[in-house]
């Protein structure tokens, strides 16, 4: 392991604040690379090279002039894996700093330990990342089944069972850009959550974030979603819309289509959790370019505003929701039947179209659905 200037930083202001005396952090080559005394930062020091070349286990200096660039006080081994790494200094007389050598030396490591641990974490984090999202967008695979098994085995994942995949996507609440910070601190939560369910993974493209699990009971991955649109509204005041592919076995990539599919679906409606559902229309609506949603209204209802034409959405809508019943309908218009049928009467003069016949309503049904989807392009 390397002592990089970044991390003998975070070791020097943690130490500073436990001990007054002034912290030095020197590299191999004998140069401070940290310090709580700015000045001395890139200046070189004779004890530390002493003690790197020699291997001692600790120098005492008495006197400023002894060793070039070095001043009194007590100076130690960082070690690493049995390796010297660097040399820990802090400055001040042999009663006050002697004491204090070995807790600061014993410290420094701890910190290095626990920093090298986190690296190594992050650095399996990245190749899992990378190995999904191949496995997800590429044909790795195909191309290279025996690597493809080999890494998954060493990287713990089953890649055998069939898989369900969650995709959701953010939106500041205020319609500004989620920070990367804010993303990064959201991929730590949901990662930290999906630690109690085996074989769940999450990682992240520049839109999206993809989760990974073996095969699940619809319920379940509904559940999932649930926690996941809580955890982010409640802890990070954005909003989250979610979509899963269907809980029937198929290649991961076509599970991450699916998955997309409804988490556009969700994206334009008012459902923050969607499913894929092949007899869900509002699926195949989405896929349509918002140009031929336009036209289709525009055809339907001719020389119509867009505000009329909400108008008459919303008198459709109700009719259809009162299963075609006319009274139940009028009721909840607030307005007479006779009203009822003389905006009925006008819809079919306008589309030549009777929206009461059985026969006919498909077409304002999928109206309906579309200029809904047009609400939230």
């Amino acid at each position: 392991m390397l002592l990089s200037k970044s991390i003998a930083d975070q070791i020097v202001s943690q130490l500073s604040q436990i001990i007054e005396q002034h912290i030095n952090i020197m590299d191999t080559q004998g140069m401070i690379i940290s310090s709580t005394d700015p000045k001395r930062i890139g200046t070189f020091h004779g004890g530390a090279q002493k003690i790197i070349t020699e291997r001692l286990n600790e120098l005492m200096i008495v006197n400023d002039s002894e060793y070039q660039g070095a001043k009194n006080g007590i100076n130690l081994p960082i070690e690493f894996n049995n390796e010297i790494i660097g040399v820990i200094g802090m400055t001040g007389n042999y009663d006050l700093v002697y004491k204090y050598g070995q807790i600061i030396k014993k410290m420094t490591e701890i910190l290095l330990l626990d920093t090298y641990v986190r690296e190594q974490s992050t650095i399996e984090q990245k190749a899992r990342d990378r190995f999904l999202e191949e496995w997800i967008f590429g044909r790795y695979e195909l191309n290279y089944p025996d690597e493809f098994q080999a890494r998954a085995i060493s990287l713990g994942i089953d890649v055998k069972s069939p898989k369900r995949v969650l995709v959701f996507a953010l939106r500041s609440s205020d319609h500004t850009i989620v920070s990367d910070q804010i993303q990064t601190n959201i991929s730590h939560r949901i990662r930290n959550y999906l630690k109690s369910i085996p074989q769940a993974f999450l990682f992240r493209t520049a839109t999206l974030y993809i989760g990974v699990f073996n095969q699940l009971e619809d319920h379940e991955m509904t559940q999932i979603a649930k926690e996941i649109y809580s955890t982010i509204k409640e802890n990070f005041k954005c909003d989250v819309h979610v979509g899963m592919d269907s809980n029937t076995p198929k290649p991961i990539a076509r599970s991450f289509k699916n998955a997309n599919l409804a988490l556009q679906l969700s994206l334009k409606s008012d459902q923050p959790i969607t499913i894929f559902d092949t007899l869900n229309f509002d699926l195949y609506i989405t896929r349509m370019s918002e140009n031929d949603r336009i036209q289709f209204i525009e055809n339907l209802f001719p020389k119509e505003s867009m505000h009329d034409i909400g108008t008459h959405i919303e008198t459709l809508r109700t009719l259809y929701q009162a299963e075609g019943s006319i009274k139940l309908a009028s009721e909840r218009l607030f307005i007479h039947k006779n009203t009822l049928q003389y905006r009925l009467n006008k819809i079919e003069q306008l589309t030549s179209y009777d929206p009461r016949k059985l026969s006919k309503s498909y077409l304002f049904m999928v109206a309906i659905k579309i200029f809904d989807s047009l609400k939230h392009s």
